[in-house]
């Protein structure tokens, strides 16, 4: 039986990472059972299979978060952080960027008391 641990969030975040960046889920276009079989059994195909123009480094960070032993996945979320930042685009981006490209994705914003 496995101890579930930071790992298991790493793993949760390199799925998002995955549908992000290759605009579709690790393994798409299966049943709810055969998916969730995937994640248990299969290693999923590299986002860039999606997204030629993706950079190797971060395929390979995506992946090694969605590793399917949790000893071989980043052991912790600072790990995860420090390799994002080793690619060759993760000084491009600042908080004010992704800040304001997520204004622009959902629109205004809105008070939710309201």
């Amino acid at each position: 039986m496995s101890v579930l641990d930071s790992r298991s969030d790493i793993y949760s975040v390199g799925a998002l990472a995955y549908f992000l960046v290759a605009g579709q889920p690790p393994f798409a276009g299966r049943s709810a059972v055969k998916a969730l079989a995937a994640h248990l059994y299969e290693q999923p195909a590299p986002p860039s299979a999606h997204r030629p123009d993706l950079p190797p480094e971060l395929d390979a960070v995506v992946l090694k978060c969605l590793a399917k032993s949790p000893a071989d996945r980043y052991p912790d979320i600072e790990s995860l952080e420090s390799a994002l930042a080793e690619c060759r685009t993760g000084g491009q981006w600042s908080q004010r960027d992704a800040a304001k490209w997520w204004q622009l994705q959902s629109g205004p914003a809105t008070d939710p008391r309201r």
